[in-house]
């Protein structure tokens, strides 16, 4: 491994935003910046071995500061939509911000991707981001201690990892908000895709889930052998003109650390496999 790189990248309510770019010995390149404990870039070799970055983003700070498609972000405490903007957790019913018609996504605008972490600890490998969260913030329950781990090792593997510590019951479950374009631009719709999922949950118009799971055989969310993403999306599906496409839970077979999904840049040639020991992944 390299040394690694950093340097301030701007700056957020008079306090410095630090950027740390860790590189391996085969060329591949991850960086990251302490707001929202940020992926910025993620370079990898197309089968020319020419280097590309493959992350979507931008390259001042100040675009990041309340995009709403939130590139390469941590999410959390709580990814996705909560109904209503409010759930009953030990008896007593919690309200949150309701940011998205009337339910809440991605945590509101309290969420940790607009947070400041800190930085604990940095290697030339890794780098783990830190920060707090009091009781009551966008009204869920517990005083939270989050740390965000990213590392890259010498294959050029991107690693995350996420500890949460609560004094008391509350909702986590964080994910990072990173797109892929495996052509480092352009579309991609012609991008191949490989999901391991027998099932998918029903969505309802607003974008929740039912709690439904649906057998994916015979249907456009079956990407069980490797398809187009864009292949199917614009059919007559009820499930895809609810929400324009694709935004849908698949359950990933099995259990423990296991292959999710593989996507392949129709031109640039890059494979992404993606391990995850989550029950399931969002399309």
């Amino acid at each position: 491994m390299k040394q690694y790189q950093e340097s301030v990248f701007g700056k957020w309510q008079n306090q410095e935003v630090r950027a740390y770019r860790l590189e391996n010995d085969k060329g591949y390149q991850l960086s990251v910046m302490t707001y929202g404990a940020t992926i910025l870039e993620y370079v990898t070799p197309d089968k020319e071995d020419q280097f590309t970055n493959i992350i979507l983003g931008f390259d001042r700070f100040e675009d990041y500061v309340g995009n709403s498609p939130k590139y390469g972000a941590s999410i959390g405490p709580v990814a996705g939509r909560i109904a209503g903007a409010s759930f009953e957790l030990n008896g007593e019913t919690y309200h949150l911000e309701a940011n998205n018609g009337t339910n809440c996504n991605h945590s509101g605008s309290t969420g940790w991707d607009s947070a400041l972490f800190s930085v604990e600890s940095v290697t030339d490998q890794e780098i783990t981001l830190y920060t707090e969260r009091a009781d009551g913030t966008g009204g869920f329950p517990g005083n939270l201690k989050i740390w965000v781990t990213y590392g890259l090792t010498e294959d050029g593997e991107l690693e995350i990892a996420y500890r949460v510590e609560t004094d008391q019951d509350t909702l986590v479950n964080p994910t990072n908000h990173s797109y892929f374009n495996l052509n480092g631009g352009g579309t991609a719709m012609a991008h191949t895709l490989t999901l391991a999922a027998g099932t998918y949950l029903e969505t309802s118009p607003g974008c929740l889930p039912t709690g439904r799971a649906l057998p994916v055989a015979g249907t456009p969310f079956d990407f069980r052998a490797a398809k187009a993403v864009g292949r199917d999306i614009d059919t007559a599906a009820e499930q895809l003109r609810l929400v324009n496409g694709y935004d849908h839970h698949f359950c990933v077979d099995g259990a423990g650390l296991r292959r999710a999904a593989v996507l392949r840049g129709d031109s640039s040639g890059i494979a992404m496999t993606m391990d995850t020991t989550s029950p399931g992944v969002q399309l």
